[in-house]
């Protein structure tokens, strides 16, 4: 199945506060490899939905970015992962809604980092939307009918 046809959708605060991450998180959020390059973000950043970028090194996550925090001034050739953050706060799949909203409340984040059991690997995002109101959600599409 491509991505193309999975859901964009939105899922309400309130209802997402009585579930887990898991039920709420992009189970597969776009990510850069590792190594890319400072054009590769811009180029990513190019989208205004695009509010944080993930780096990923064979699943494992290896920093993020928001817009704000590239320079302007840094070289297209330059290391995306110089200007990336690794000392970001996280949540685990199995942790409540209640608990990552507590924790996106009080640093005034909308998006939480998910990792894995083994604390490194990358297994999702939680995206709260720019009004605080909804996440956005990215689920495969429904079966066809019988």
């Amino acid at each position: 199945m491509t991505e193309t046809e999975w859901v964009h959708d939105n899922m309400a605060r309130d209802e997402a506060a009585r579930r887990l991450v898991r039920d709420v998180m992009v189970s597969r959020p776009k990510t850069l490899p590792a190594d890319a390059s400072v054009a590769a973000l811009r180029e990513q950043f190019a989208n205004p939905k695009v509010q944080t970028a993930l780096l990923s090194d064979g699943g494992r996550f290896a920093g993020a970015i928001a817009p704000d925090e590239l320079p302007a001034d840094a070289p297209d050739d330059g290391a995306a992962r110089d200007y990336a953050r690794t000392d970001l706060p996280t949540m685990a799949p199995d942790a409540t809604m209640a608990d990552a909203l507590d924790l996106m409340d009080r640093r005034g984040d909308h998006r939480l980092i998910v990792l894995g059991d083994d604390g490194a690997t990358l297994v999702g995002l939680l995206c709260l939307d720019k009004t605080g109101t909804s996440f956005c959600t990215l689920t495969p599409p429904p079966p066809p009918a019988a």
